[in-house]
């Protein structure tokens, strides 16, 4: 048999503490041979790695990923409508004007434009209302010195084009549109994943929605602690006075209000 072979085994195939049988070591060689066939045989029908195999490894990350949010600065506007015989900012869209000055200060701008059409029918009077416009800019929290004034190209012969204003500022958006379908449902989905034109609109109503969209990069800190206001808590307790929330912890009950009615 195999194992039984008696052979004697050349000095140098020998080790220091054993000797290796020439049949043992034709065994393992074809054993060997045999498991490298194998794992190649094996990699060559799945060629995934281990982790791609894991039980339960779902992308749920991935509408984050194809639609990421990302903050740019970009131009907010404000179109004011200007007819070709209309001089005069109406009370209302003057207001209008310096709420929008007011908002531009709290997005941390340092300078608005108002942009006249050339070349339109009402650009005459558009120039006049720029200086109204320019008036409320100044009520809204801009200095004069940080209103500029230039114009904005519009197609020959167009009747009435707006008087526009506008600053710079940081905004948060998907960069690309939504409504794509550039994988084919029918291909079918062998890795279960979802299809990649799902959360894109999603990630662009929450984008739009942000009021700072700083606070997606950077939280918000906290406000300082009312000093007053704590000691003044503190000293009631000491003194065994009942807080406001104690007392609002003994209001009527629903169940209390029921049993009263009848």
């Amino acid at each position: 048999m195999l194992f039984h072979d008696r052979s004697v085994v050349r000095p140098e195939a020998e080790t220091s503490n054993a000797t290796v049988r020439p049949g043992f070591a034709v065994v393992l060689t074809k054993v060997a041979a045999v498991s490298l066939m194998t794992a190649s045989l094996m990699a060559c029908a799945n060629p995934k790695t281990e982790a791609e195999l894991t039980t339960g490894s779902v992308d749920l990350d991935g509408y984050r990923t194809r639609h990421p949010i990302v903050l740019a600065q970009s131009a907010e506007t404000l179109d004011i409508p200007v007819g070709q015989q209309g001089s005069e900012l109406s009370g209302r869209m003057g207001h209008t004007v310096e709420v929008f000055a007011h908002d531009a200060r709290l997005h941390g701008a340092k300078g608005i434009t108002i942009l006249l059409p050339a070349g339109a029918g009402n650009d005459a009077a558009a120039r006049k209302i720029a200086s109204q416009v320019t008036s409320a800019l100044m009520l809204g929290g801009f200095p004069r010195n940080a209103i500029a004034r230039t114009t904005y190209a519009v197609p020959e012969g167009t009747p009435e084009a707006p008087l526009r204003i506008a600053y710079a500022r940081i905004k948060a958006m998907v960069q690309h549109s939504c409504g794509q379908w550039p994988d084919s449902l029918s291909n079918g989905n062998v890795d279960n994943r979802d299809d990649w034109e799902i959360g894109c609109s999603g990630q662009s109503n929450l984008a739009a929605m942000v009021v700072n969209p700083e606070d997606l990069v950077t939280p918000t800190g906290e406000d300082p602690i009312d000093g007053t206001r704590r000691t003044m808590v503190i000293t009631k307790y000491r003194a065994g006075i009942q807080t406001k929330s104690e007392t609002g912890a003994k209001a009527t009950t629903i169940a209390d209000g029921v049993q009263g009615g009848n």
